[in-house]
Parts: C-alpha cells; sequence; structure tokens
C-alpha cells in the first residue's frame, strides 16, 4: 500500500503567515469617554466672576453720584450704606505749623465729643510753641478758653501723631503736639489730654517742627478741616 506523503510546513512559515492574515484585519479603533471632572478653583474662579459682574450690575444701575462707587446712601450722622453695611465717613483736619503741613484723622468713633466741639473753632489760628514740661512735644496756648467738654479718651502719655486738646481745668486750655517721648504735664502736676486727632500723613516731619520751634520760636498754627 502506498501512503501518500504529507505535506511538510517550515514553523516560520506558518507563523508568517498567521501575521500576514491578522495585517490584512479591519483595525477597529476604541474610544473610550470618561466622564471629565470640574477643576474645583475653576468652578470657585467663575462664582467669584459672577457675583463681581453682580456687583458692578447693580452699582451701573443704582443711579447718578456715589453710586459710581458702590455707595448707596449718604446718612444724616455722616456714615454711609455700601452693600448693607453701615461704614463710617472719615473726617481729616489740614494743620499748618511753621512751613510744614500734616493731615489728621479726626477719631470720631473714640472721641465724638471733643471731635464735635473742635470742629465748632474752625478753622482755627493761633502760635505754637515748645512745651516746658512734658518731654518732645509742642503747644498751642487758648488761655480761658473752653468748649464744654470734660475728659473723654484721655491720656497722659500719647504717641507721636496723637493730638490732644487739655479743655481747661487746673491749667489753661491747650492743644498739644507730641513728636517725641512724652509725659503731658504743666507746673502744677500731670495733665490728661483728649486724644482727638491722630497725623496720618506728614508724621515724618514732627521732629522738624519740634526741632524748629525749640530753637527758633513760635511758629504760626492753623487747623482746618481737609
Amino acid at each position: 500500500m502506498v501512503v501518500p506523503a504529507l505535506e511538510t510546513h517550515d514553523e516560520r512559515d506558518l507563523v508568517e503567515e498567521a501575521a500576514g492574515e491578522r495585517e490584512h484585519e479591519p483595525v477597529i479603533a476604541r474610544l473610550e469617554v470618561v466622564p471629565e471632572r470640574a477643576d474645583p478653583a475653576l468652578v470657585v474662579g467663575l462664582a467669584v466672576r459672577d457675583q463681581v459682574i453682580t456687583l458692578e450690575e447693580r452699582d451701573a444701575n443704582a443711579g447718578p453720584g456715589l453710586a459710581e462707587r458702590g455707595v448707596e446712601h449718604v446718612r444724616g450722622d455722616g456714615r454711609v450704606r455700601h452693600g448693607g453695611i453701615i461704614v463710617p465717613l472719615v473726617r481729616t483736619l489740614t494743620i499748618e505749623a511753621g512751613p510744614f503741613r500734616f493731615t489728621a484723622r479726626l477719631e470720631e468713633e473714640a472721641a465724638p465729643k471733643t471731635c464735635a466741639a473742635v470742629r465748632t473753632l474752625l478753622p482755627f489760628d493761633s502760635r505754637i510753641i515748645h512745651v516746658r514740661w512734658s518731654g518732645e512735644a509742642a503747644w498751642v496756648p487758648m488761655g480761658d478758653r473752653r468748649i464744654g467738654i470734660d475728659h473723654e479718651n484721655h491720656t497722659s502719655f500719647p504717641a507721636p501723631g496723637q493730638i490732644l486738646v487739655y479743655p481747661g481745668g487746673i491749667s489753661e486750655m491747650e492743644i498739644l503736639v507730641p513728636y517725641g517721648p512724652t509725659r503731658f504735664a504743666s507746673k502744677v502736676g500731670q495733665l490728661a489730654g483728649n486724644h482727638f486727632a491722630t497725623v496720618t500723613q506728614g508724621a515724618e516731619r514732627l521732629a522738624d517742627l519740634g526741632r524748629l520751634v525749640l530753637w527758633e520760636g513760635a511758629q504760626d498754627f492753623r487747623i482746618r478741616e481737609a
């Protein structure tokens, strides 16, 4: 009996044949859609942006005048309403002493009666001289004048730029302008003055004013509302 010969293949031929078949197979790309997560910082930023835009639109429609700055209403007591918040209106003084000019904030929250009384004197013109008993400060004598107030927000040890008024009593009424270490006093002893204003601009020239009145004597002095 004759047995037909079997056809043999080399392994490499089989591998190459299989690879060739796979090359002709269509390739299907799989696109997996992953839900996008919102960046927390972006969410917060967008919320802030929307709030700012809302405020700007509100101010734009609030009417003329102070509405441009977001101020909705000016009260009769000198305070403004902004977004439901009552904001004190800060009054300032312009003080001229010799060749120097200073800006000072009225301390109306801490000494409302004193500030109101001082404002009735403005504009106020006098002369300023160096103290004799109080250390590094200058003072404005006011003699027998009185403004009808008692101690309020008073101190004997003001910091430089903390302006005091002594309403009178065991010594004459006066305004004290400290430029260095000060212990407020007179020839009859220690005094306490009402801190009614604080220098906010020009404080670096207070020592120059002190040296001027110490070595060259009295200088013109003027206070007015800014």
